[in-house]
């Protein structure tokens, strides 16, 4: 069976807001849409232009096995604690914010793509920071199927329950970076034209396929 997942963010009330894909004219597996210049990323990243919050790609197969998965973010969340965001994005209907795709401008849900330079997604938990510029160069495969298509890792970084369900990023002869998938999940997060000072900058890499 496929899995589902809902982009989510965390402002500093506590307060949530959930993206549903469909509005987006996307799929709602984490492949069908975790690629650079996706308008549904996009408006994701255009939430914490500039502005810290916490980010998580909610599946909705991510309660299994939760106690004994040892994905990332089960260390930092009880299963009752992370039930408490869970519940709000898949069993609360509108008990949400759902934020639609007409609140933003053109510019907004293009605002990440294949051109993007002198951008930086950092992570102010850990310290670190993703430099896009350089993320998009070294893992755009040249030849194959994905030729020219670069997985975004906003998604993958932040996903919860990956490899549970079809269409999620799992690991193959094909694939690269599917230990770090999740590990940035609830994390705070914030897009900036600039280097951050004192972060240490990481060179993960997504590539959906070699061949």
């Amino acid at each position: 069976m496929g899995q589902y997942y809902a982009p989510t963010i965390i402002y500093q009330d506590g307060s949530i807001a959930s993206f549903n894909g469909h509005a987006y004219n996307n799929g709602i597996k984490l492949c069908e849409h975790s690629w650079i210049g996706n308008n549904l990323v996009n408006a994701v990243y255009s939430k914490i232009q500039n502005k810290p919050r916490r980010v998580a790609w909610i599946g909705d197969y991510s309660v299994q096995d939760y106690e004994t998965c040892n994905e990332a973010y089960t260390k930092h969340f009880s299963l009752e604690d992370f039930l408490k965001y869970y519940n709000r994005v898949w069993s609360d209907g509108d008990a949400k914010e759902m934020i639609p795709p007409s609140v933003f401008t053109p510019r907004e849900l293009d605002l990440i793509n294949e051109k993007t330079k002198n951008a930086y997604l950092v992570n102010h938990d850990r310290k670190e920071y993703l430099d896009f510029g350089s993320y998009i160069r070294r893992c755009t495969p040249r030849e194959g199927v994905w030729a020219g298509m670069c997985a975004d890792p906003l998604p993958l970084l932040t996903a919860c329950g990956n490899g549970r369900g079809g269409g999620d990023f799992h690991d193959s002869d094909s694939t690269t970076g599917y230990a770090e998938v999740g590990i940035w999940a609830f994390h705070e997060l914030e897009l900036t034209s600039s280097m951050p000072e004192g972060y240490q900058e990481c060179t993960y890499s997504f590539v959906e396929s070699r061949a």
